[in-house]
């Protein structure tokens, strides 16, 4: 099964202290360069993002 990366991140955000203003508090936000970061749920992380070199840069709650 080919995972549609785009539709998983969803919008992305230049600045981490934007996208950790926007996430909910059961939402985690990840990068994979330092540059880019997505709002996503630790689900789709751990499932989908972990293997292709994601890391939560804000965990859940903060």
């Amino acid at each position: 099964m080919d995972i549609n990366i785009s539709e998983i991140l969803g919008a992305r955000y230049d600045n981490l202290m934007e996208a950790q203003v926007d996430k909910s508090p059961d939402e985690v936000v990840v990068t994979n360069d330092e540059e880019s970061f997505y709002i996503v749920s630790k689900e789709v992380f751990n499932d989908d993002l972990i293997s292709l070199g994601y890391k939560i840069v804000a965990a859940d709650g903060e």
